[in-house]
């Protein structure tokens, strides 16, 4: 990881450089993928400023902090930067763990035209997805009919809701509302 440290109206000594170096460091270790790190100490009257940036492979994290004391600001920016990673991190696995269920889901069919033997019945052999689109139960009877289903998953436009419509035995329609 390459880090670029910048003084303004500031003057960086060794122990402050080997402080950052340090803090940084450890940063990587725990978060992998970060590649470059600017951080920007400046001085402002009696404000100490530290701004650090954080390049990593798709994303840029920005911390800026000010205190009285520069190591104060140096704790809290490196403190927001670890709650911002965590973040990430956590959005990322969650992406990639939902990518991966489904992969598993899918992957998990089988196809209904494969002959199935008596130990593998019971699974499910036929995956259906349902449009997004709002409407009204009235407009889920009509694509029911044109379908050719026995029923048919919707979300309904008045509630916002998923509904389930379906054919009857009896010739008529019933509806499934979510009652959570």
């Amino acid at each position: 990881m390459d880090i670029i440290l910048t003084g303004r109206n500031f003057g960086l000594d060794e122990s402050l450089k080997e402080y950052l170096i340090k803090k940084i460091n450890r940063l990587g270790k725990t978060y992998e993928g970060i590649y470059r790190c600017e951080v920007i100490l400046e001085e402002e009257k009696l404000r100490k400023n530290a701004e650090i940036i954080l390049h990593l492979k798709r994303n840029k994290l920005v911390v800026k902090e000010s205190s009285d004391d520069i190591y104060g600001s140096i704790d809290a920016a490196v403190h927001k930067l670890k709650t911002q990673l965590r973040k990430l991190h956590g959005k990322m696995s969650s992406k990639r763990r939902s990518v991966g269920v489904l992969d598993k889901m899918v992957s998990g069919f089988t196809d209904p035209e494969n002959n199935v033997s008596e130990d593998e019945k019971g699974q499910i052999i036929q995956m259906n997805v349902f449009a997004d689109k709002p409407m009204l139960p009235e407009e889920a009877k009509l694509e029911l009919k044109l379908m050719d289903k026995s029923f048919i998953m919707f979300k309904n436009a008045s509630t916002g809701e998923a509904n389930v419509l379906y054919k009857r035995s009896d010739g008529n329609h019933g509806l499934i509302e979510p009652d959570f």
